[in-house]
């Protein structure tokens, strides 16, 4: 059972900023240890905050189906690490400059009243935000360029078909940094992307603008996307007018194939496949492959579940063949990636589950960020090229500071 807050609450919230609210509710959550999520879905303007008050629960294997409403937040590599839940105890949602928060009956009352008693108090504070962090530990130094000609001569060995090697590097957060300010400028910065930020005890803060789709059920309706090929976007060309090398366009059609070969493996046969077509995400440009399930066509209700294990992680983050490809980078690629390229989302909104790779990703603790990311190599793949492609994702998050680190 759910409820709408009564006032006094409400008639605090309208007279907040969505800076204020939000800066309120993190600091409140932050002062009794509690986790976190905001986000903003792609092409929409609502921005939520859940607060959970209950400890995460934690996951090898993500059961989407015996969720409650909530948030997922699972790591790359779900062998080794656990994925997080959070239940939305409490939810407040900023949409057409008017408040909604609700709340569920089942949260623990005394918690809930601790909260609500803080977050009145902050509101009114004009306060630093506060948010959780954990020691970081210090980034590894490697050569990149040296990691992918590794790569590519495993493939020329008939290893592998393509390897997606990950690094990440760390920046001094700007003087004056504000988290929420940050935030929010991400989400208006990268309006097509879903905008996020996860905050808990255990995993310390985390803020991203994913491009990619994992997968999405709204009311009967599975989508998954294959999302790969990487080149900067140049203002005012017609996307239609983009060129792709045969490089890239091969590195799109592998995770494709990947989607469809997953399809087989349960039989699934009746799916709708739209693509690939040139999409834009922030200054970048990407080759983009749409599939959708109707799932009451297919009588397949378990499917979200089933393709999320079968997915996960894709070949768009790990390589292929998968297990040897994640095998190899284990070894090689020398770095954590703890919950960079894992998956995270809002689940059971009115009747919708939206969870995105990890991507665009940064981790910040009190006075660094860490950014990571990656790049699809395969045997036509040049180390330098490769490199200056994680390059240009790491500027997609160092846009948004000001100043920039």
């Amino acid at each position: 059972m759910e409820t709408l807050f009564q006032a006094p609450i409400l008639k605090s919230l309208s007279k907040a900023s969505s800076s204020k609210a939000l800066t309120a509710g993190l600091a409140a959550a932050t002062h009794l240890h509690l986790p976190v999520a905001i986000w903003r879905l792609p092409n929409e303007t609502t921005t939520h905050l859940l607060i959970s008050l209950q400890p995460t629960r934690k996951y090898h294997r993500m059961p989407l189906d015996d969720l409650r409403k909530g948030f997922v937040f699972a790591p790359f590599d779900l062998v080794h690490q656990k994925g997080l839940f959070l239940p939305g105890d409490i939810i407040l949602s900023f949409k057409q400059k008017k408040w909604e928060v609700i709340i569920d009956n089942e949260a623990p009352l005394m918690l809930r009243k601790q909260w609500e008693e803080l977050f009145q108090k902050y509101l009114a504070a004009t306060e630093k935000t506060v948010y959780h962090t954990i020691p970081q530990t210090d980034s590894i130094k490697h050569d990149y360029r040296e990691l992918v000609a590794r790569c590519v001569e495993a493939i020329h060995q008939h290893r592998f078909e393509k390897i997606v090697p990950a690094r990440e590097v760390s920046f001094p957060l700007p003087e004056g940094f504000d988290i929420i300010s940050t935030f929010l400028n991400l989400s208006e910065a990268y309006p097509s992307a879903f905008a996020s930020m996860v905050s808990t005890p255990e995993t310390g803060t985390w803020m991203g603008a994913s491009p990619e789709i994992l997968i999405a059920q709204e009311n009967n309706t599975f989508i998954t996307t294959a999302l790969a090929a990487t080149q900067p976007y140049v203002e005012g060309k017609d996307l239609k007018d983009t060129a792709w090398t045969q490089k890239e366009i091969e590195e799109q059609a592998m995770v494709s194939r990947y989607i469809i070969n997953c399809f087989k493996k349960i039989r699934l046969r009746d799916f709708h496949e739209k693509g690939p077509r040139t999409v834009k995400a922030g200054h970048l440009l990407h080759l983009k492959t749409t599939f959708e399930v109707d799932m009451k066509q297919t009588n397949f209700s378990e499917l979200s579940a089933v393709m999320l294990e079968l997915l996960h992680p894709t070949s768009a983050v790990a390589g292929m063949p998968k297990q040897e490809a994640i095998a190899f980078l284990e070894k090689h690629e020398n770095m954590d990636r703890q919950f960079y390229s894992g998956f995270l989302g809002p689940v059971h909104m009115e009747e919708k589950s939206h969870l995105y790779v990890n991507l665009r990703c940064m981790q910040i603790d009190k006075t660094t960020t860490k950014l990571y990311a990656g790049a699809g190599v395969t045997a036509d793949s040049f180390p330098e090229h490769e490199f200056l492609e994680t390059e240009m994702k790491f500027q997609t998050m160092l846009n948004i500071f000001s100043p920039k680190p």
